[in-house]
């Protein structure tokens, strides 16, 4: 396993990287880095470590199911990205072979333990999205979404973990102004913190980070 000291870098370049990806000035991605560079200690450990050394696939879903939109594919290659970073012996599957297996098979008729014997996983980490709001009125943006992550035993088929975070609501408070971004670039940067919540489920974080993500809202 990873030396603390190790892993809170990790930890904190991975979420620096996901803000980064929608700041469009420099200004934002040194307020988003030195934000989180300032923060020490106070690790929380993962509530599941069971993913380290396995070939785990990663599906993601919403109401319209499997895939096909924006907010399956934004929040699968953020964890692929996240998971990658700070879990040590993990094997993804290529969200292509996913993609490819649902092509033959089908997006509508398959479940997940079909998709992960399909694609050869030891575990299947999946994630629902679903009630998903990118609006507090007409005039903020502020994202709201019930999401349940579950991992599955592959071919066993039995669950190893669940957590339920409902509706799940970044910023806190208030909200980023609907004249000073859009709607997509908004949709990106609640993914990518909610990759940070969900990513926090299943490897060390700081647990001071989340008080400081609000402030980021007002720089991209």
């Amino acid at each position: 396993m990873r030396s603390q000291h190790l892993h809170r870098p990790l930890n904190q370049l991975a979420l620096v990287g996901l803000l980064a990806g929608v700041c469009s000035t420099a200004g934002c991605i040194n307020f988003a880095a030195n934000l989180l560079h300032a923060i020490h200690g106070n690790n929380l450990p993962a509530e599941y470590e069971g993913l380290q050394g396995q070939r785990v696939a990663v599906v993601c879903s919403t109401d319209q199911g499997f895939g096909g939109d924006a907010t399956t594919s934004i929040l699968s290659n953020n964890l692929q990205a996240a998971l990658s970073m700070n879990i040590e012996d993990i094997e993804l599957v290529r969200q292509s072979e996913i993609e490819q297996w649902l092509d033959v098979h089908g997006w509508s008729d398959s479940d997940y333990i079909e998709i992960g014997k399909g694609v050869k996983a030891d575990q299947l980490l999946a994630v629902q999205v679903s009630n998903l709001q990118l609006k507090n009125g007409q005039t903020l943006y502020r994202g709201q979404a019930d999401v349940t992550v579950t991992v599955y035993e592959i071919p066993g088929g039995r669950i190893l973990y669940r957590k339920q975070l409902p509706e799940y609501t970044f910023p806190n408070s208030g909200g980023k102004p609907v004249t000073e971004t859009s709607e997509n670039k908004f949709r990106s940067f609640y993914l990518a913190v909610l990759t940070r919540k969900i990513g926090s489920l299943f490897y060390e974080v700081d647990a001071t980070a989340d008080y400081a993500l609000d402030a980021t809202i007002s720089s991209f």
